[in-house]
C-alpha cells in the first residue's frame, strides 16, 4: 500500500473529490433470490460471473454525496504526496452507537492499492475513539471488489434493502464491531 495521509476534508478540497470517477468496473455481481412463505422467509445471495466486464455508475450523484458533508460524523480524505486519492464519508446514529460508511471512493488510477482499506482502518479508529460500537458498510450488490475487501477487513453480511440508493438499486449491508 502506498504511504497515504488521512485527515478530515477541508471545504476547499470538496471540488477536487467531486471530480473523481465514482463509478467502477466489475466482472461479478451478487444476485439475490427471495423465497417468501407464510411460515418462513429466505434470502440467498450468490456471486455470479457477468458475461463481460461492465461499468457500474455510482448510486449517488456528486451533489447528494457532498451536500450534507457538514452534518456527517466525518468526511476523511486520503492523500498521497499531497494529492487526494480517496475519501470516505461516515454517518452516525449516536443513540444506537452505530456508524456507517455511506460513501467510499478512491480515484480510478489508485484503486486496488489498499487505499480504501486504509480509509476504513482510519474510520474504525475514529469511531472507536468516539464511542461507537458498530460500523456498517453499505454497498451495491454489483460492487464485487468492495464486497471482497469488506470480507478481508472482518465485515460480515448483516442485511439488505431493496430500492435503497437514490437510483433505486439494492443495498447490501456488512458490519463489524469497531473494536
Amino acid at each position: 500500500m502506498p504511504e497515504i495521509q488521512i485527515h478530515s476534508v477541508k471545504p476547499k478540497q470538496i471540488e477536487m473529490l467531486s471530480l473523481f470517477e465514482h463509478g467502477y468496473y466489475t466482472e461479478h455481481a451478487w444476485q439475490m433470490s427471495l423465497d417468501l412463505k407464510v411460515e418462513s422467509s429466505k434470502a440467498d445471495f450468490r456471486r455470479i460471473r457477468l458475461p463481460r466486464r461492465v461499468f457500474v455508475p455510482y448510486p449517488r450523484s456528486r451533489e447528494e454525496i457532498f451536500n450534507d458533508y457538514k452534518v456527517a460524523e466525518a468526511l476523511l480524505i486520503a492523500e498521497l504526496k499531497g494529492q487526494p486519492v480517496g475519501y470516505g464519508k461516515v454517518k452516525a446514529e449516536p443513540d444506537s452507537k452505530v456508524a456507517r460508511i455511506a460513501d467510499l471512493v478512491v480515484s480510478a488510477p489508485m484503486r486496488r492499492q489498499g487505499i480504501a482499506s486504509g480509509l476504513i482502518v482510519a474510520i474504525i479508529e475514529l469511531i472507536n475513539h468516539r464511542g461507537y460500537q458498530t460500523l456498517v458498510l453499505e454497498l451495491q450488490s454489483k460492487n464485487d471488489p468492495a464486497i471482497s475487501m469488506a470480507a478481508k477487513l472482518g465485515f460480515v453480511f448483516c442485511g439488505f434493502r431493496e430500492h435503497y440508493f437514490p437510483n433505486q438499486e439494492l443495498a447490501l449491508f456488512f458490519s463489524r464491531f469497531a473494536r
